[in-house]
């Protein structure tokens, strides 16, 4: 007795196309992704203005929950509130997760980080007030809310899986290990960008993009000078790494235009965030500026994290060669043999 299932293309598709949770855990998880995105840029804020100091206490702003009517106040109190919108999203993820999806090890994972993260966060933010923005910690908060962010983004990149989708790290180990090592690599400059922020020292070198007219600090320079430029060293660093990634994506994923575009708006979102440092520079760091520079260097850490996301889990992988497939619209399974 032979049994015949007929699968046509187009249903193939249709289900490697269905992603594996509901629309409203994949609408939440993005939500929660933007809100994120959005504390990390109003913290950039809070410190190009100088706000951190706002409102001296914590969790209150001058001992009560109004803030007085100071433009610095109310800008770190803005900065509170987002937080907590972005804290109350990322827990009723994290418990969407926890009822729903547990058992995928995927899409629960990364939000599990990411909440215990935040618990650490949180009290870390009171003490950033109270060291009075000591800049080793303020580049460790920063850090952290990175980390925090690279959670809930793979948590909204596994929430669109497909169904049948297969990790295919086995195919692109030296693709991943590339991707790491650049989420290394933007990290360090994330953290250098912070301590140039903290330290003050955005003028430490008056022109761009060399310091000095030179590649070294000169002699009996400031401090300050050499965290610019471990910052301008960690760029260039950047440069090379990113630009293999996205030589590398365009040439292994021909097929997967997916990851194609992700690797082009990393590639544009790098260069933009090149151009808006030299011109904080040239034209003595205006404000609004500065503020553009963090919210570009975190969308390129998120299109990193986005493009190996997708890649380990196997939604939109490079592969080289395709896998063999048996014969299109037939299988054919002997049965009573």
């Amino acid at each position: 007795m032979v049994v015949v299932k007929l699968t046509t293309k187009d249903q193939r598709e249709s289900v490697m196309s269905t992603p594996a949770t509901s629309w409203a855990f994949r609408r939440l998880s993005m939500a929660t992704a933007i809100a994120v995105y959005l504390l990390i840029v109003v913290g950039g804020v809070v410190r190009i203005t100088g706000s951190g100091l706002g409102c001296p206490d914590w969790p209150l702003c001058y001992g009560q929950v109004i803030p007085p009517p100071d433009v610095t106040a109310f800008i770190e109190f803005a900065h509170r509130v987002v937080a907590a919108i972005g804290g109350a999203l990322m827990i009723w993820l994290f418990v969407a997760a926890w009822r729903g999806y547990r058992d995928r090890r995927e899409i629960f994972g990364p939000i599990a980080t990411a909440v215990a993260l935040l618990v650490v966060q949180v009290p870390l933010g009171a003490i950033v007030v109270a060291t009075e923005l000591e800049p080793l910690a303020v580049a460790f908060h920063l850090g952290m809310a990175m980390l925090i962010f690279a959670g809930v983004l793979l948590t909204a990149v596994a929430a669109f899986q497909p169904a049948t989708g297969a990790p295919v790290v086995e195919r692109a180990r030296s693709y991943m290990r590339l991707l790491l090592v650049s989420l290394g690599v933007v990290f360090a400059l994330l953290l250098t960008g912070a301590l140039v922020v903290g330290t003050n020292s955005q003028l430490a070198c008056p022109d761009w993009p060399l310091c000095h007219n030179g590649l070294l600090p000169p002699p009996n320079s400031s401090p300050q000078v050499a965290i610019q430029l471990i910052h301008r060293y960690t760029v260039v660093a950047t440069s090379v790494v990113l630009a293999a990634v996205v030589l590398t994506t365009i040439r292994r994923a021909e097929q997967e235009k997916l990851l194609v575009r992700w690797a082009a708006v990393l590639a544009g979102l790098f260069v933009l965030q090149v151009i808006i440092g030299g011109v904080q520079v040239l034209l003595i760091i205006p404000m609004l500026w500065r503020g553009l520079h963090l919210a570009a260097a975190s969308a390129v850490w998120g299109a990193l994290v986005i493009l190996a996301g997708m890649t380990a889990l196997g939604q939109s992988a490079p592969a080289p060669h395709p896998a063999p497939s048996s014969p299109e619209g037939m299988m054919a399974t002997p049965a009573g043999q």
